[in-house]
C-alpha cells in the first residue's frame, strides 16, 4: 500500500474548488493556493473542511489511516 500524507484538495469531490471559489468570490488560483498552504483560521480551509466533512470524505480518510497503521 501506498502511504502518504492525504492532502486537504484530495478529499474535495470534483468542483468543489471552483464552487468554494465562486462563494467566497476568489480565484480558482487563489483557492488552490490556500488549499496547498493549509492554514486552519483561512476561510478556504474552513469552507473545504466543511464539504469534506458533509460528503463523508473526513471520515473514510481516518478510517483509511487507522487500517494503514494497522497493517
Amino acid at each position: 500500500m501506498q502511504d502518504r500524507a492525504q492532502k486537504l484538495s484530495d478529499l474535495l469531490p470534483r468542483g468543489s474548488q471552483s464552487q468554494i471559489a465562486e462563494k467566497l468570490n476568489m480565484s480558482r488560483q487563489a483557492v488552490g493556493d490556500a488549499l496547498k498552504r493549509c492554514k486552519p483560521g483561512n476561510p478556504v480551509v474552513i469552507e473545504a473542511m466543511r464539504i469534506a466533512r458533509e460528503c463523508g470524505a473526513l471520515d473514510t480518510a481516518k478510517d483509511l489511516a487507522t487500517l494503514n497503521a494497522a497493517a
